[in-house]
């Protein structure tokens, strides 16, 4: 039974969902119904657990924050009001340094994301405006379909404020809060657009410093859009930066940030690592009771024990996994984009057959069959013609490794035509004319192939539709028939 489903059924009985809830002035977790917002012992307003606000670990300890730090502006108190040329309509949810909201642009119409920065963290950070454009800048150097797009920063009566595309599907933590763990595919494709987003980041030598479920955002067409570069900072060579100032979500931050040593681009690999690691279990890779638990854990230098967690997953998912979790940065990838690489050969051997097909031929008129093994294309031909190409999973024959293997059979092979089938190989573009066995007979087959790991959807389409016409100009060449 789903974690959603087992919620619905609590519901139905009138008794409240208990949720993971984390107190900072504490340092402690709790499990509790999810109506209470603030903690039972101190009455600090609570946070997520596995997204538990940001920390700076120049200025805060471990265990816990003072009473001053928490801030006293309810969230609701903007919803209704006028921001500059904004109305703002709804909260939607906070960091620690600002609160973000749902706002109409008055002039445009046009519904968009309005990030206010709180007025308890300027006055207990001096520095927080100009972090916060900081953040407007780094988000603005980033043009990129799966980065939430930044409009125009301004202030209006005292308050800095950041305009941002507006994502109208919940973040990626609720997603998995809601809905559990999910399927390697889907973890994997998610994965593979925020590597993505991460390493045009990275080809600026920035670091996000903050990556986790609650900082992507997933799309109506549940696409995920990498947010908050509010703690991005630039490098200036892919070396450590001595002095930097340190941040982070402590459950996604790599183990050598809690020794004091700067973020880079192997600690935001890491941050990855712990949320593909979340949701293809619907837990934390390591999991403790508080940060002081966390930063002892740390502190012994061992990796994380994966053998069970992973157990049922597909080794070249456990295979990043284990890369990216180690404690080692040196032996993580190197940066985000050597990680989108590994994820993309991972998502392509996940990728099941028929959803390449589908989008391969998504806006083409094909007759699509499946057969016990492989799956039969029927191709239109501006002729007149038909021609069947058949696509299906194989192995190399001398690497062993998986296969897309496309074929479309062309008549039986003769002597007299060999030659010819010789010289079409040195013209066609996809595929190759060969002889192959069918029904006891050799018969003369026009066959591509592409390693499963990294074949795509354009090369399905491109194979086939070349495929068909060649090798339908042979069959008329051999027979005049049109009978494959």
């Amino acid at each position: 039974m789903s974690r959603h489903l087992r919620k619905g059924i609590l519901n139905l009985r009138g008794v409240m969902p208990q949720m993971k809830r984390y107190c900072r002035r504490c340092d402690q977790q709790y499990a509790v119904d999810a109506s209470r917002t603030a903690c039972p012992q101190c009455d600090t307003e609570f946070v997520s657990w596995e997204g538990e606000q940001t920390v700076d670990l120049e200025t805060a300890s471990f265990s816990g924050i003072s009473p001053g730090e928490v801030a006293h502006e309810p969230p609701e108190a903007l919803v209704g009001t006028r921001l500059g040329n904004y109305e703002i309509e709804r909260f939607l949810g906070q960091g620690g340094m600002a609160r973000v909201y749902l706002a109409k642009h008055l002039t445009l119409e046009r519904p968009c994301a309005i990030k206010v920065l709180r007025p308890a963290t300027i006055e207990r950070d001096k520095d927080a405006a100009a972090a916060f454009l900081a953040e407007a800048r780094a988000a603005a150097a980033l043009v990129h379909p799966h980065v939430v797009a930044l409009h125009t920063i301004g202030e209006s009566e005292g308050r800095q404020y950041i305009e941002m595309e507006y994502v109208s599907g919940p973040s990626l933590g609720r997603l998995l809060d809601r809905d559990g763990a999910l399927a390697p595919l889907e973890a994997t494709r998610l994965m593979l657009q925020i590597s993505s987003a991460l390493a045009a980041a990275h080809k600026f030598e920035m670091v996000h410093r903050d990556i986790k479920p609650e900082n992507v955002m997933v799309t109506a067409e549940r696409d995920a859009k990498l947010a908050d570069f509010g703690l991005a900072k630039q490098i200036a060579t892919s070396q450590p930066v001595a002095g930097a100032v340190l941040c982070g979500t402590p459950n996604y931050m790599a183990p050598e940030l809690f020794t004091g040593r700067p973020a880079t681009k192997q600690s935001d690999i890491y941050a990855m690592g712990v949320t593909y690691f979340s949701l293809l279990a619907g837990r934390l890779p390591v999991e403790t009771q508080s940060i002081n638990e966390l930063v002892r854990f740390h502190a012994r230098g061992t990796d994380v024990e994966l053998d069970v967690a992973v157990a049922e997953l597909p080794e070249s998912v456990a295979n990043i996994l284990r890369r990216a979790l180690a404690v080692d940065q040196e032996s993580r990838h190197e940066n985000a984009a050597a990680l989108h690489r590994e994820l993309l050969a991972t998502f392509g051997s996940l990728r099941p057959l028929r959803s390449l097909l589908q989008d391969a031929f998504q806006e083409e008129t094909v007759e699509i069959t499946e057969l016990d093994d492989r799956f039969a294309v029927r191709v239109s031909l501006p002729s007149g013609r038909d021609q069947s190409v058949q696509v299906e999973i194989g192995c190399d024959a001398e690497t062993g490794e998986s296969i897309v293997r496309t074929f479309s059979v062309c008549g039986r092979a003769t002597d007299r035509y060999y030659e010819t089938a010789l010289q079409l190989n040195s013209t066609i573009s996809h595929g190759s004319v060969a002889i192959q066995t069918l029904g006891g007979e050799l018969h003369f087959v026009m066959v591509n192939a592409y390693p499963r790991a990294t074949c795509d959807p354009e090369e399905i389409r491109k194979s086939v539709l070349e495929i068909a016409k060649h090798s339908d100009e042979v069959e008329h060449l051999l027979s005049g028939e049109d009978r494959y």
